[in-house]
């Protein structure tokens, strides 16, 4: 072959051309490839072929020839001005987007074809490469026809236009009797056979058979014996050649191998080119393939018509069969063995005038014509074609509120229960799932059904009826239920439709397909809810047309309903990757997939805990707001925390409305986003409620409070001192500076320096419960600051109104204390109302508690995120411009998360209120409440959680030190674990931390728990510390003795690290001490000349001394 580069440099893009047939080197491409590789030098030719025996061959007869996968190929395939081949291919290289295609096609006759074929086995491919290649169809090809009836049909069958009409005869028929003819294997057939010289040659060329494609010629052949006899009679060779799609008749491969039995019938091999001894052929028995006229186009005389099948195929026809074909008449056997007898006699007036209705274009000039007029041709003759669009609707266009059609059965179960119907009692409880095995139960007879492809929506009901033996009335209810029940969930997927709303408006082409067993016009009337414009479009739907998108029939109605295809492309709009994808791929249509929301573990939890249609509602507007969102952050606030606040808040409110309470207090800081809840609330449902937030704390509230006398509670596990454990924190929780603590209690020996353990805080608990100087002291110093409170309270709050304020989850206490501070403010006791989501103490006199829950599931997640707030704790109140203002220092917080929960809570609110619940929402808020702490304390290391509030900060108690809610586990923190620190020490949550944590410190963890007395450093045995609870037992230490006591309780977590520092550091352990023995001791040790010496054994005694 000639270089490549040369040819590209040489020849214009018009004169380089390239040639592919199916398969086999042969047709109309073979043999005008062969005239301009042989007469046309200005033009190059290369045939292009997929196939490399066959680019082998062509090479050895003397042609250029390549590969399509070759560099030479990839070249060509660019640099073509003209590709030829005899189809409308099912695939065409993308390079050719800009090149001529001529399309000689394989054969004239009677048959629809193309665009206006129907038959069967053939419609998916023949509609997906015109639904793939149609622009390029109608823009880049020139077609070959051969007489005018011929051009007429084309156009018909293909949807041609005059530019596109390139007339002439087929290279395939005239070439051998025209040019040096082409010999690619011995035509001698006749002595090959070893017969006769004088015997003539017959053929007969079936063609395809759809109803008997792989043992149709036992049924045409009834006795080869028979017709081996005739042949022989009648001094005939006969050639059977089979159609390439019925070549491996299970026949013709018997007869194949008893070759030597009838030596006057050729078994043809169809990779010798019939066409290159046509002229050869004395007789042709034919039947309906177009192979026909290219046998009256090479000059056969002679025709047998066998037609034994004719009412099996007749339907294939366009044309009258009789009127266009010649020859005698047969449809037998014996009738074709007689025809044998008599072929010589026998003369057809009507052989003539086929040949003109067929081949009037054909001349001598036929290759030069066709070359002239391809290089006439224009691409892009007929514009840019428009597209056709196709939307899937359920799920595209419309989504359901419940999510899923079972939703749907709960719905109808619900009101089977209420219902007076008489119902089976088992419908009370297992509707659902007999209404899904009952769809089941048609779909499996479907499939076992031949001719049928869907289910009707009266089917799945005639099923129920059937085996539960219901009457007419009944089914129509549940038929009638179920239909209500699918208008009442009708949302719409607004993406979706607007773009299709939008499509329609700029006057494209858009129909709407559906896999779907409700009727058209239940589903029109949806769409009429959704949007009345798409409700005017063609509704191609299953249950109506007896086929799915699912088995690709319901695409090709649609195709054919819109034949002539006139479209560059079609794009479907679906959400299934099956039905809308796969499917619809595989027949060149360009899918869209969108997702769609679909139920993760927390709301199938959900549905499971709940099993009712509220619970899929609910259920589904989760998954719809997760599908939606942009991150887990936002999902965790609708999702999650709208669990732990949303019910109790709006329980608040509804109680507190039927109480008669006007006002709403709700308590900083906890009360920041249930106030917001609230608000969101009380707008959505028009309440006559006023809420307000209310600045204060147990900080701020509990040393005004003490007004005669300290009460009891200020000195109790869970009073003002919890978390000391410092002579800082100390002195904060006393409200008592450092120097007046020095002058009025030098007894304690406790200084800026001291440390105080559990044993010692439950000693000077105690000491000041009894302490007369410090009694006197704080009611002193509360009588100071109650003042300005008292000034708040009367500030914010109006004493001749009912109101109640809003904590979550307390012991009480700070309640108490609130109550003194507004009986002492309006000067008369009150009664103070408390909502909890859960206290631990009751109502007591005038501090009402009203608790929305029993359930004593730890509330601690809410805690860390109630104190993920732009401002802390309040710490007391100032003046400012004649009000009295909270003092609130700004504080660390996720802004992200602080965001979130502003913005999903308030969504959740009015979202989750406008579902149509079919019971009191107040069922359906417990439950739901209920599951969201079930699920926290079951699924810690959910991602969702994990990463929303693990890395919270939050301070347990009002002194406590502010850390992340569960930090990751490090090495430090497992080799405390390891020996004996509880986990509450490090995290909220091990789960949550170990989440964050690196695996090898996940897999060294999960070995302590499986051995944790082979890898902790304590002893198994050993005891924890038990704390007194006894205080009386306890009793303070003199003075003079105080530091001695505290130096002899140095905790475990003080020798794990000094443990870790001697052995990270030897030389600085020593150095860092702060005793200059110790000191001393290191500097003597590692003394260079010693230090091999005295190093190590300084090292192991000091480990000892420390343990």
């Amino acid at each position: 072959m000639q270089d490549i580069n040369y040819v590209i440099n040489n020849y214009t893009k018009d004169n380089i051309w390239l040639f592919n047939s199916a398969g086999l080197f042969t047709g109309n491409v073979k043999y005008l490839f062969i005239y301009i590789s042989n007469y046309r030098p200005d033009i190059f030719a290369c045939y292009i072929s997929g196939d490399q025996k066959n680019v082998d061959y062509i090479k050895s007869l003397g042609f250029n020839a390549c590969h399509f996968k070759s560099k030479e190929g990839a070249q060509l395939l660019n640099a073509a001005g003209v590709y030829v081949n005899e189809h409308c291919k099912e695939i065409y290289p993308k390079e050719l987007l800009n090149t001529k295609i001529l399309n000689l096609y394989h054969g004239v006759g009677l048959k629809q074809i193309e665009k206006k074929a129907d038959r069967e086995y053939l419609y998916q491919r023949i509609a997906k490469k015109h639904i793939t290649y149609n622009e390029q169809f109608s823009n880049n090809m020139c077609f070959l026809v051969t007489s005018p009836f011929m051009e007429k049909h084309f156009k018909e069958q293909l949807d041609l236009t005059d530019d596109q009409i390139i007339r002439g005869g087929y290279p395939r028929c005239i070439y051998q009797s025209l040019y040096e003819p082409v010999v690619t294997y011995n035509h001698d057939i006749i002595s090959q056979a070893g017969l006769p010289k004088d015997t003539k040659l017959a053929l007969y060329a079936p063609t395809f058979r759809e109803k008997n494609p792989k043992n149709f010629l036992y049924l045409a052949i009834k006795d080869i014996n028979i017709l081996s006899k005739t042949l022989e009679k009648n001094n005939l060779c006969l050639i059977i050649k089979l159609h390439p799609e019925i070549s491996n008749d299970f026949y013709f491969k018997t007869l194949q191998k008893q070759v030597g039995q009838y030596r006057n019938i050729i078994f043809w091999d169809n990779k010798n080119d019939i066409y290159e001894i046509f002229n050869k052929i004395d007789l042709a028995i034919i039947d309906y393939s177009s192979i026909y006229y290219d046998l009256v186009s090479a000059g056969v005389k002679n025709f047998i018509r066998y037609i034994f099948d004719f009412d099996d195929e007749k339907h294939i026809m366009l044309y009258d069969y009789q009127s266009h074909t010649s020859g005698k008449m047969c449809q037998s056997f014996g009738e074709l063995i007689n025809a044998i007898d008599e072929y010589q006699t026998y003369s057809d007036n009507n052989l003539e005038k086929i040949k003109e209705l067929f081949w009037s274009y054909d001349d001598e000039n036929t290759f030069e014509n066709i070359i002239n007029q391809t290089n006439q041709f224009k691409i892009g003759n007929k514009g840019v074609l428009p597209t056709f669009y196709s939307f899937d609707v359920f799920d595209t266009l419309i989504g359901r509120k419940c999510l899923i059609p079972k939703g749907i059965f709960y719905k109808v179960m619900e009101l089977i229960k209420a219902s007076d119907e008489g119902f089976p009692e088992i419908f009370h409880t297992d509707y659902v799932n007999i209404r899904m095995q009952a769809e089941a139960n048609c779909r499996e007879l479907l499939i076992k059904t031949i001719g049928h492809y869907e289910i009707s929506y009266r089917d799945i009901f005639s099923r129920i009826q059937s085996v539960y033996n219901l009457n007419d009335s009944q089914i129509t209810k549940l038929m009638d239920w179920e239909v209500q029940a699918e208008y009442e969930n009708v949302i719409p997927i607004d993406e979706m439709v607007k773009k299709a709303e939008q499509l329609v408006k700029e006057n494209e082409t858009v129909v709407l397909i559906s896999d779907m067993y409700l009727p058209k016009e239940v589903i029109s009337n949806m769409l009429a809810h959704v949007s009345p414009l798409l409700n005017k479009l063609p509704l191609y739907l299953s249950s109506e047309y007896g086929v799915q998108k699912a088995s690709q029939q319901l695409y090709l109605r649609v195709y054919k309903d819109h034949s002539p295809w006139r479209f560059k492309e079609w794009i479907h709009y679906g959400d299934n990757a099956t039905s809308d994808g796969t499917k619809a791929k595989e027949l060149g249509i360009k899918p869209q997939i969108h997702k769609i929301p679909k139920i993760n573990a927390y709301e199938t939890a959900l549905i499971n805990k709940i099993r009712n249609y509220n619970s899929y509602l609910l259920t589904g507007l989760l998954s719809r707001m997760r599908f939606n969102s942009i991150n887990e952050k936002d999902y965790f606030c609708y999702a999650h925390v709208s669990g732990y606040m949303v019910p109790y808040v709006a329980w608040c409110i509804r109680d507190a409305i039927d109480r008669g309470i006007e006002t709403l207090y709700f308590v900083s800081r906890d009360g920041h986003f249930l106030k917001e809840i609230a608000d969101a609330y009380v707008s959505l449902k028009k309440l006559n409620i006023k809420t307000k937030y209310f600045y204060g704390s147990r900080r701020a509230w509990r040393v005004p409070a003490m007004i005669e006398s300290i009460d009891d509670e200020f000195f109790s596990n869970f009073g003002n001192l919890v978390g000391v454990d410092n002579y800082d924190k100390l002195i904060s929780s006393l409200s008592i500076s450092h120097n007046l603590f020095q002058k009025l209690f030098p007894e304690t020996g406790l200084n800026k320096s001291s440390k105080i353990s559990p044993a010692e805080l439950v000693a000077l608990r105690e000491f000041f419960s009894k302490s007369t100087k410090y009694h006197d002291y704080l009611i002193e110093k509360a009588k100071e600051e109650r003042k300005i409170v008292i000034d708040y309270i009367k500030q914010e709050i109006n004493p001749d109104e009912k109101y109640a304020f809003v904590e979550y989850w307390a012991r009480g206490y700070t309640q108490t204390c609130l109550r003194k501070l507004i009986d002492n403010a309006f000067d008369k006791p009150s009664e103070c109302v408390f909502y909890y989501y859960r206290s631990i103490l009751p109502s007591i006199d005038n501090d009402i508690r009203i608790n929305y829950s029993t359930n004593n599931i730890s509330l601690i997640p809410v805690e860390a995120i109630f104190a993920n707030c732009p401002h802390g704790t309040v710490t007391g109140y100032k003046r400012e411009l004649k009000k009295i203002v909270p003092v609130i220092a700004r504080a660390r917080f996720d802004a992200e998360l602080y965001w979130s929960l502003g913005k999903y809570l308030k969504n959740f609110v009015n979202e989750f209120y406008s579902l149509p619940f079919t019971s009191d929402v107040s069922t359906i808020e417990r439950h739901f409440s209920s599951f969201a702490f079930e699920w926290y304390r079951d699924h810690q290391d959910d991602p969702v959680l994990v990463n929303s509030m693990a890395h919270l900060l939050y301070s347990e108690a009002s002194l406590g030190a502010l850390r992340e809610f569960a930090p990751a586990i490090t090495s430090e923190s497992l080799a405390l674990l390891k020996q004996g620190k509880p986990v509450g020490a490090f995290t909220r949550s091990i789960k949550m931390s170990l989440a964050r944590s690196t695996p090898s410190i996940k897999k060294e963890y999960q070995e302590y728990l499986k051995n944790p007395k082979a890898l902790s450093a304590k002893p198994s045995n050993a005891k924890q510390k038990v704390l007194p609870t006894n205080t009386s037992k306890v009793k303070i230490k003199e003075p003079a003795k105080i530091n001695q006591h505290l130096a002899a309780q140095t905790s475990d977590s003080r020798k794990i690290r000094l443990l870790n520092k001697l052995e990270r550091n030897p030389e600085m352990f020593f150095s860092d001490s702060n005793k200059k023995i110790v000191r001393l001791a290191g500097k003597t040790a590692f003394n260079p000349i010693l230090k091999p010496v005295l190093g190590n054994v300084i090292i192991k005694l000091s480990k000892k001394i420390i343990h």
